[in-house]
């Protein structure tokens, strides 16, 4: 028997003998099959990128034929499909940290609105337009302005009471002889050292411009200028025959002055005031 023949008997088994890397099952001549294999993730991941990057180009080539210049050059192309490639052969690993994106997970800070500068409050429904402020006449024959408006009032109530011109000069008379228009308090009364006041007198108990005493009224109705000069006109309208009478005689018949002519001293002054009020 040649060499070899035995092993060449023994073919129609199951095996080849020989060494065990050299071994492999033979079940007939054909019998030898191969498994076709599922083509990795990586590999799809590529063709996948591959693919995306001809369409894009494509649809480059179109609009730029079309519509102007394209925005990006092949190269980009290219690039963008070498750093797919890249990003798909690199495994995915868990393990890996990953950086979060920019302002992930940050709290966002509270804002509060800030007022508007040009807002402005709503006007107030009951606000009423300002009255206009009494007119103040320029003083005249030596006054203040004070001694002035005392006059002022005088002559106003007189106009009130419909009294005639000639009254109002009668009243400023008797006022600039008795306090030369001014409202004085008294320290005999203290409460009238409480209301507001030109000065001090210390004629008995008397008070005001006219320098009246508490049988004309409470010292509160004393102290109030207009008030006085009121309660003055109420007397002297009661004098029968005021009007034929001279200034310094009207005066005296109101007041029961110790000095009788001392009011005749004041009637040009008086009616001079009266002119320049009007």
């Amino acid at each position: 028997m040649l060499p070899g023949a035995d092993d060449d008997q023994q073919i129609d088994g199951a095996q080849v003998r020989g060494p065990r890397h050299l071994r492999r099952s033979r079940r007939g001549r054909h019998a030898a099959r191969f498994r076709l294999r599922a083509p990795a993730p990586a590999q799809l991941r590529r063709h996948a990128v591959a693919v995306a990057a001809v369409v894009a180009f494509g649809l480059s080539t179109t609009l730029s034929s079309s519509a102007g210049p394209v925005a990006a050059p092949a190269n980009d192309v290219a690039l963008a499909v070498d750093a797919g490639r890249s990003a798909a052969d690199a495994p995915a690993s868990r393990s890996r940290a990953r950086k979060p994106a920019d302002g992930a997970g940050a709290v966002p800070a509270p804002t509060t609105a800030a007022p508007s500068a040009a807002a402005k409050p709503p006007a107030s429904p009951s606000a009423q337009p300002a009255s206009p402020s009494p007119t103040v006449h320029a003083p005249v024959g030596g006054l203040t302005q004070a001694e002035m408006n005392n006059a002022v009032a005088i002559i106003e109530v007189a106009r009130q009471l419909n009294l005639p011109r000639r009254a109002a000069v009668v009243g400023i008379a008797t006022a600039l002889q008795e306090s030369h228009l001014r409202n004085l308090a008294n320290p005999n009364l203290p409460q009238s050292l409480r209301h507001p006041n030109e000065g001090v007198g210390y004629d008995y108990d008397s008070v005001g411009l006219f320098q009246q005493r508490p049988s004309w009224g409470s010292v509160d109705q004393l102290m109030d200028t207009r008030e006085s000069a009121r309660r003055f006109f109420a007397a002297l309208a009661r004098i029968q025959g005021w009007e034929q009478q001279a200034v310094t005689i009207a005066a005296q018949l109101v007041q029961r002055s110790a000095f009788p002519d001392a009011y005749a001293k004041w009637e040009g002054l008086a009616q001079q005031i009266v002119d320049a009020v009007g």
